[in-house]
């Protein structure tokens, strides 16, 4: 295990690290139902990301699942754990074990708890959740594909078939359909981190790429900057789509300014000037370089608005049509 000093601080070095976060959907139909409750497909959703965590020198990897019900959740779980990897060595057999619920507490502190009621997340280890946090509820489904997948964990997609037969050895018979697409990827190499982020707004999919370097005062960005700043990117595209609803709501007066939403379009927009914010500091410590350019978060902004026009327009002109008194001038 080679030991390094990052930051005035001893530190676990991970010459490289890759990882890939998923946004998942599985459909598990029972084929053979005993009355029509049993006729409609269950549907299970989750964002998925492997964390292999490996020093120099060292043999094994270890290697954690962490899922959470949105992404920037996920990857600022996966930030911590592996911020607490180079910090104090492999998580699961040091002698004081890691605070996974004081980690995602921290995370989700604020914004989060106050207007996500639904968030979660669960960490696996060998297929097992050595830790599950958040109001929200993981579907169990999850827990018996990660119970799979240890079994073959050179093969993510057998982990279905095992899954199956694991059903038709209880007595039902399902077929399960897996729909997934990549949220986030991200590699370091010894000179320098790539991320890629899908970005989804109202009116295309795209993605964006950027590249770090070091320079000469500060070392190569961490895993967990470049999972933090991911997180940021994550969360401000997310937020922006609501900013730009809730500012239309406000100006067809389908809410009033003293709403609960329109509390939340407030602490919204202080919440995306705090991700600029980090996103700003983390290309103040590094060489950063976009492709094609970094996102503009106000002129994404611009387009959830132009799409809540559509929207909303739509159903005030259905309203109005219908002869409901509120919207009759």
């Amino acid at each position: 295990m080679k030991i390094v000093d990052i930051e005035g601080k001893s530190a676990i070095f991970m010459p490289e690290f890759n990882a890939t976060l998923l946004r998942e959907k599985f459909v598990i139909q029972d084929l053979m139902p005993k009355d029509l409750s049993d006729s409609e497909p269950v549907i299970a959703l989750s964002n998925r990301m492997v964390l292999t965590l490996k020093p120099t020198m060292a043999t094994e990897s270890e290697v954690l699942v962490i899922r959470a019900q949105n992404m920037h959740c996920c990857a600022r779980m996966a930030a911590k754990i592996a911020h607490s990897f180079q910090e104090e060595g492999p998580i699961t057999t040091r002698p004081k074990p890691f605070d996974f619920k004081e980690a995602y507490a921290a995370l989700t502190k604020g914004y989060e708890d106050k207007y996500n009621p639904r968030h979660w997340v669960a960490v696996y280890h060998k297929g097992r959740a050595i830790f599950e946090g958040g109001p929200g509820t993981r579907h169990p489904f999850l827990d018996i594909i990660e119970q799979c997948d240890a079994r073959n964990r050179q093969n993510y997609d057998k982990s279905l078939e095992i899954a199956e037969d694991a059903f038709k050895q209880a007595g039902k018979l399902v077929n399960i359909h897996h729909d997934s697409n990549i949220a986030l990827i991200i590699n370091i190499a010894k000179d320098e981190a790539r991320c890629g982020i899908i970005l989804r707004s109202p009116s295309r999919t795209t993605t964006f790429n950027f590249t770090a370097e070091p320079d000469e005062t500060t070392p190569l960005a961490k895993p967990s900057q470049c999972l933090s700043v991911s997180a940021a990117f994550l969360e401000g595209i997310q937020l922006t789509f609501l900013i730009g609803m809730i500012k239309q709501k406000l100006y067809y007066e389908l809410i009033s300014v003293a709403s609960d939403e329109a509390k939340q379009h407030e602490e919204a927009i202080k919440k995306l000037g705090q991700l600029n914010a980090a996103i700003d500091q983390f290309e103040h410590l590094q060489n950063v370089r976009y492709r094609p350019e970094r996102p503009k978060f106000p002129l994404l902004i611009n387009e959830a608005e132009e799409f809540a026009r559509k929207a909303l327009s739509s159903e005030i002109e259905d309203r109005i049509a219908g002869g409901d008194s509120d919207w009759v001038i």
